[in-house]
C-alpha cells in the first residue's frame, strides 16, 4: 500500500495505463474500496480517497461542507490525473466526483475518460436524502443500522462511535443539504448505477443525464443503497466500469 496525499494506492502498478479515482459513501474510508484492488484489470491502478477525520487523517479536522472537501480533494487530484483517468463515486462520493469534473473543466484541466455515479440523486435535486444528521446519536446510529453499509460490529461499538459519529454526522449533513446549480453540459462518458432495492426511482436516475452532453449509460445490481458491499456482483461492476473505451 502506498498514500499519494490525499489518496490510497492499495496496490501501486507502476505500468498502470489509467487510474480508478474513488470517493466512498458518506461516513466512509479509502478502505471501502480495499477489496477491488485485487479484482483490477492489469492497466487500471486504484487510488481511494481518505477523508479528514478518519484512518491516517484522523488527526485531521473533518469536512464540514462541500466546499471544504473540494478544497481538500483539490490539493491532490491534479497529481494523480497525469494519464487517463475515470471517476467513480458512491452516494455522496457521487456528488464529490461531480463537484471535481466541474472544477476540472472550468480551470481546463484533463477531463476524466468516463465518470461513474453510484447511488445518488441527480445533483440538483433537493430533499435528496432522509434527514437524520440532527439526531441525537443513538437515534442517528440506529438509522444508520436501518440503512445498512456500515458494518454492526462498529455501530455497536460504543467507545469508536464516540468517534466516529461527529464526522459521519457531518457527512450526512453535507449530502442532506447539498444541491447544485443547474448550469451546463459536461463532455463526459458517464455511467449511473443503483441497487434495485434503492429508494431511488428510474426517473431519478433518468435525470442524470441533463448532467452530460452523451446519454448516460444506466445499470441496476441486487441490493439496496450499499449494493457495492455485495461480493457476488463486485466482479460485474468493476467490469461495467473498466470496460472500453478505458481498456
Amino acid at each position: 500500500m502506498s498514500v499519494n496525499g490525499r489518496f490510497v494506492c492499495y496496490k501501486p502498478n507502476a505500468t498502470a495505463k489509467v487510474n480508478l479515482i474513488c470517493f466512498p459513501f458518506a461516513g466512509g474510508s479509502a478502505s471501502v474500496f480495499y477489496p477491488w484492488a485485487a479484482r483490477l484489470p492489469a492497466h487500471i491502478q486504484l487510488l481511494a480517497y481518505q477523508p479528514p477525520g478518519r484512518a491516517q487523517r484522523m488527526a485531521e479536522p473533518a469536512c464540514m461542507s462541500i466546499q471544504d472537501y473540494m478544497d481538500d480533494i483539490w490539493q491532490d487530484i491534479k497529481s494523480i490525473t497525469d494519464k487517463p483517468f475515470i471517476l467513480f463515486g458512491h452516494s455522496m462520493g457521487a456528488l464529490l466526483a461531480y463537484e471535481v469534473i466541474k472544477k476540472l473543466d472550468v480551470h481546463k484541466i484533463y477531463m476524466p475518460v468516463k465518470a461513474v455515479f453510484s447511488a445518488a440523486k441527480s445533483p440538483w435535486k433537493n430533499n435528496r436524502a432522509k434527514l437524520i444528521s440532527h439526531l441525537r446519536d443513538n437515534d442517528f446510529i440506529n438509522e444508520l443500522k436501518i440503512k445498512g453499509g456500515f458494518p454492526e460490529q462498529i455501530l455497536n461499538n460504543k467507545e469508536l462511535m464516540e468517534l466516529c459519529t461527529p464526522y459521519i454526522k457531518s457527512d450526512y449533513s453535507i449530502v442532506e443539504d447539498y444541491c447544485s446549480e443547474k448550469k451546463y453540459k459536461l463532455s463526459v462518458s458517464s455511467i449511473v448505477l443503483s441497487g434495485m432495492d434503492d429508494e431511488i426511482s428510474d426517473n431519478e436516475l433518468a435525470e442524470w443525464g441533463d448532467v452530460f452532453s452523451q446519454v448516460p449509460e444506466i445499470h441496476s445490481f441486487p441490493g439496496g443503497h450499499f449494493f457495492i458491499n455485495n461480493d457476488n456482483v463486485l466482479d460485474d461492476i468493476i467490469s461495467l466500469i473498466t470496460k472500453q473505451p478505458c481498456e
